[in-house]
């Protein structure tokens, strides 16, 4: 990649260490070489190419330094010497010693909370775990980042900081040219492995380990391109001849750069010095950008690379569960490669440091696939622009519900315990529904098929899997030829480009074993609809290449065993309708209910989307708001005529007026209706139901009359697949406690267990005191 790289004498040697040593078995882009097999670099060779990319950066930069001090004498800039080249070298060398087997795969087993996590010893060996994330915590506090830094970073910084390191970087007949402490070259190593921007030992010269356009970007990009066979057109030539050290003041600086302005008011001389690129330089730059993403798009993110990687995740948190413990440090980083780490899960190897099952175990089949290469399969793509829109939204109405949904699942799956979690869920369901399909002549033959291969695999098999996003804004700092100083603007934004992507491309997945791809995909359907409300359109089927619609006698054995209902069947097939969201907007509130309360709709959406946690159908969202509307209208004539004064005889005569002003507004309405061992009071659109009470004495607290009136309306919606009660409650009123409108409506869940119905509660006050009687009554003051 870049010609020969010369090492140094000391560098030769902590390069022949076991520390070091173990990273050539570390494969540098994890179990991608399964899908592209020349993808088999591994973080040595990648850490010696780092040390030559900052060799190159620091003579690059001095040549800038020394043409710059020669035309600005009175504005020098520092020179960069002997002993702070062999330190950036000494932190190009180190960068990569905190990973681990499987590159990011291992991830999950730093978690202090693991998911699989059982026996007495769970607690315990989370100690470390919690030291390399306190770890992270006071390198926040110490120092100005631009990132917490991650874990394989702080292990990093632990090795640099422990005993051996500091006995090694005393050593003057090793280190002959260090020229400094020991510790205060581990104060510019750590700041330097952490990208540290302002703290003890960091200067502009650690953006050249960690920064945007830093050793590592410009090596790894290069390399895994390379040896993916994926051509990306990144000049970094051209980027590396571009680098510049700036001079950063505060009048050089772009006025919107606020942050840095005040850091150059505080730095000694009223500037500092920070590392960035010329204007000419752009070019490569954006080249750098647009590589970075391609390769996340073709390489890192390809489905079947993101099924190893899934798989050796799994893989992880199984062995903790099936040895009963879970794994120390120093068993994570045993100098073995990944190949033998895997033969040493699949029970293949024995090895006297790691202590694995005796008896075969659901991670030996795990470790024994990916050494196969017999991967997990999709059976359900999920995707923000694949969620299906429901009927009758325009095209702005349909991408807001879009976001709202995508951000739904987002938010559940972007942690290891919640991705976990839901393939449970969808693993039992399976079962179920092939249990289901097992007890019905029709179906038996293909449900005891389908039980047969679920029980066999178990659910240590069914990974719901997500890829993070990393795309970051543009920090680096570019002079343009009037000696200003500015964040550079592209034609190509990373933050726009991440968005865009997060809705368009970022594509998460459910796999599993190729046997179970039917009642698996059927689960996720179900899963996806009751937990989100988000049904996947058929782009999604076809993009996996998998079968559109379920069989519809399936679905009818499914139904009968209360599985799924009729609505859910219909999204099955052919209907492929997501559920709706409820916006601030679809409340239609009253102007001049917003005069006396502007947060109230943002407040009632607040309160029925926590209780609607999947939203409405097509149907029901446009019953609601037609009801809603309805409502409305009959809070503003009750208050604003002598309803609110008057007395009402009993809840007869409030449901018949609810009936005339429902009619009167062209709704249907049934009244009276016989379900579910009870009779309705009104069932408003086929969709809404209404319950109505009379209260005859006074209170100051309507919500606490008849409590149980949600749980009655909830009896009658489940039979009537109805997701919204809405009481009427009228009260007899106080003096001095007339409410206002909005604050008569509220909404809650009404059951814990029951996450999409709610009851929206209207309390109407009645035989309340004239103003004029209120006043009559008040003693005047003395």
């Amino acid at each position: 990649m870049w010609g020969t790289i010369e090492l140094l004498p000391w560098e030769v040697a902590l390069l022949d260490t076991p520390l070091l040593q173990r990273l050539r078995g570390v494969k540098q882009l994890g179990l991608a070489h399964l899908v592209f097999p020349g993808a088999c670099h591994g973080r040595l060779e990648h850490t010696i190419g780092v040390v030559g990319v900052v060799e190159t950066s620091l003579r690059t930069l001095q040549r800038q330094i020394d043409r710059w001090n020669r035309e600005n004498p009175q504005k020098t800039l520092p020179e960069i010497e002997d002993r702070d080249r062999y330190a950036m070298r000494l932190a190009g060398l180190l960068h990569d010693v905190g990973h681990g087997p499987f590159s990011h795969a291992i991830e999950p087993v730093f978690e202090v909370e693991a998911p699989l996590a059982t026996g007495a010893n769970a607690e315990g060996a989370s100690d470390w775990r919690r030291q390399i994330d306190a770890v992270r915590s006071e390198l926040g506090q110490i120092y100005e980042l631009n990132g917490t830094p991650s874990r394989s970073e702080a292990i990093a910084v632990m090795i640099v900081l422990s005993e051996a390191m500091t006995i090694a970087l005393e050593n003057d007949r090793l280190f002959t040219h260090k020229n400094r402490p020991a510790d205060e070259l581990q104060e510019i190593l750590i700041a330097a492995l952490i990208g540290a921007v302002h703290g003890p030992g960091a200067s502009f010269l650690s953006a050249v380990v960690s920064s945007q356009i830093d050793a590592d970007k410009l090596d790894y990009l290069a390399r895994d391109a390379h040896h993916a066979g994926l051509e990306i057109g990144f000049d970094t030539d051209r980027l590396l001849s571009r680098m510049e050290v700036l001079l950063v003041r505060e009048d050089n600086l772009d006025s919107s750069l606020r942050p840095l302005r005040e850091r150059a008011a505080k730095s000694e001389g009223g500037a500092f010095h920070q590392l960035g690129i010329a204007a000419s330089g752009f070019g490569s730059f954006e080249q750098m950008l647009i590589g970075r993403t391609f390769l996340y798009d073709r390489l890192y993110h390809h489905h079947k690379v993101r099924a190893a990687e899934a798989m050796a995740q799994r893989l992880m948190l199984v062995a903790e569960r099936d040895r009963n413990e879970r794994f120390k440090l120093e068993e994570i980083f045993l100098s073995v490669d990944d190949e033998t780490m895997l033969r040493i899960f699949a029970g293949e190897v024995a090895h006297p440091e790691i202590k694995m099952p005796s008896t075969p175990s659901k991670a030996n089949t795990l470790a024994r696939g990916i050494l196969d290469r017999n991967l997990l399969h999709r059976a359900f793509a999920f995707r923000g622009r694949f969620i299906a829109s429901p009927q009758g939204l325009d095209n702005e109405s349909a991408s807001a519900n879009q976001q709202t949904l995508w951000r739904r699942i987002v938010k559940e799956l972007d942690t290891l315990q919640g991705r976990y979690a839901l393939g449970e869920k969808i693993f039992d369901l399976a079962c179920r529904c092939a249990d289901a399909l097992a007890n019905n002549e029709n179906t038996k033959e293909l449900g005891e098929e389908w039980l047969h291969h679920l029980r066999s695999i178990g659910p240590e098999q069914i990974i719901v899997d997500l890829p993070l996003l990393k795309a970051e804004a543009i920090r680096i700092l570019a002079r343009y030829p009037d000696g200003s100083l500015k964040v550079p603007e592209f034609s190509f934004n990373p933050v726009k480009w991440s968005d865009a992507y997060e809705l368009q491309k970022r594509t998460g997945y459910v796999f599993c074993s190729r046997e179970v791809v039917a009642p698996i995909s059927l689960a996720s359907k179900i899963v996806f609809l009751a937990e989100f409300g988000a049904s996947m359109a058929k782009e999604a089927d076809g993009y996996i290449k998998a079968v559109a619609s379920a069989d519809k006698a399936m679905l009818k054995v499914l139904t009968a065993a209360n599985l799924i209902d009729v609505c859910v069947a219909d999204h099955l097939q052919d209907k492929r309708r997501s559920l709706i969201a409820i916006r601030a907007d679809d409340l239609a509130t009253p102007k001049t209910w917003l005069q006396e309360d502007d947060e109230f709709p943002v407040r009632l959406k607040a309160e029925l989307n926590r209780s609607l946690i999947v939203g409405l159908s097509a149907e029901h969202h446009a019953a609601f708001s037609k009801v809603l509307g309805a409502a409305w209208t009959f809070i503003d004539e009750w208050f604003d005529s002598d309803k609110v004064t008057k007395e009402l005889a009993n809840e007869a005569e409030l449901q018949e007026r609810l009936r005339q002003c429902f009619k009167y507004h062209g709704l249907a309405v049934s009244e009276g209706s016989r379900t579910s061992g009870g009779f309705l009071d009104l069932f408003v659109e086929n969709a809404i139901i209404v319950e109505n009470k009379f209260h005859d004495t006074a209170t100051k607290r309507p919500e606490t009359i008849a409590k149980s009136a949600g749980m009655q309306g909830r009896r009658y919606s489940i039979a009537l697949d109805s997701q919204i009660v809405i009481v009427f409650c009228a009260y007899r009123c106080l003096p001095g406690s007339l409410p206002t409108k909005p604050s008569c409506v509220s909404a809650k869940k009404i059951a814990e267990d029951d996450k999409n119905r709610v009851e929206i509660r209207i309390s109407l006050p009645f035989g309340a005191p004239k103003p004029s009687a209120e006043r009559a009554e008040v003693p005047k003051a003395p």
